[in-house]
């Protein structure tokens, strides 16, 4: 339980963000359809704390360089909308995901739920609601990443949600491999306090999932 408290904790939005917590004014528009250097096609997500990060708007594509969003960004995607936000559960996400217009839904969540002990059976049939409610046929699942305090939770839910996918003919990605030690917990350097990933963990995260995306 007191791992689990240290979880909850660090899933909160603090002024603990990696350094640089606004997003860069250098960056281009994440959802500028119009840039010729964006022929990567489009993708929608949702997730928690992960995938917001530092963003200034998420939703609205002003996406932090901490967000592994950025580096699909940079990898020439579009981002074409979806919903993030610090301490959600997947029953959050699901209540508040929305349709979006995009080649692929790229979901990243269950870190809250693991915290909360929320059962995996709750946790799929939320997955489900959420990719009901954006409507879009490609669906693109990644693993969560380590839990410094609670190493064995994130391995066991990331075993169910590998299953769970290809059951729903969703393609799975094990985005948060690099991210590992063989005992379950982040690489050095990868994590700014045990739980989110620093921006080069967050690149680690994108390019994985980017690299699901060129699959397709």
């Amino acid at each position: 339980m007191a791992a689990t408290a240290w979880v909850l904790l660090g899933c909160a939005p603090s002024g603990s963000a990696p350094s640089g917590s606004d997003a860069s004014p250098d960056r281009p528009a994440a959802s500028d359809t119009d840039d010729p250097d964006r022929a990567g096609g489009t993708f929608a997500a949702v997730g928690d704390s992960i995938t917001d990060a530092d963003s200034r708007n998420f939703a609205a594509g002003e996406i932090g360089p901490a967000s592994w969003a950025a580096c699909v960004v940079d990898a020439g995607f579009v981002f074409a909308g979806g919903w993030a936000e610090w301490g959600a559960t997947t029953a959050r996400m699901a209540d508040a995901a929305a349709e979006v217009d995009a080649d692929t839904l790229v979901v990243l969540a269950g870190t809250n739920d693991v915290a909360f002990g929320i059962p995996f059976a709750e946790t799929s049939a939320n997955l489900e609601r959420i990719v009901d409610a954006v409507g879009i046929d490609d669906v693109v699942v990644s693993s969560i990443p380590p839990i410094d305090a609670f190493p064995q939770g994130p391995v066991e839910f990331n075993e169910q949600l590998a299953e769970f996918a290809d059951e729903r003919g969703w393609r799975f990605v094990d985005a948060a491999a690099g991210l590992r030690t063989s005992d379950g917990t982040f690489r050095s350097g990868l994590s700014f306090d045990g739980l989110h990933p620093s921006e080069d963990g967050a690149r680690v995260l994108g390019e994985a999932i980017a690299d699901e995306l060129v699959a397709g």
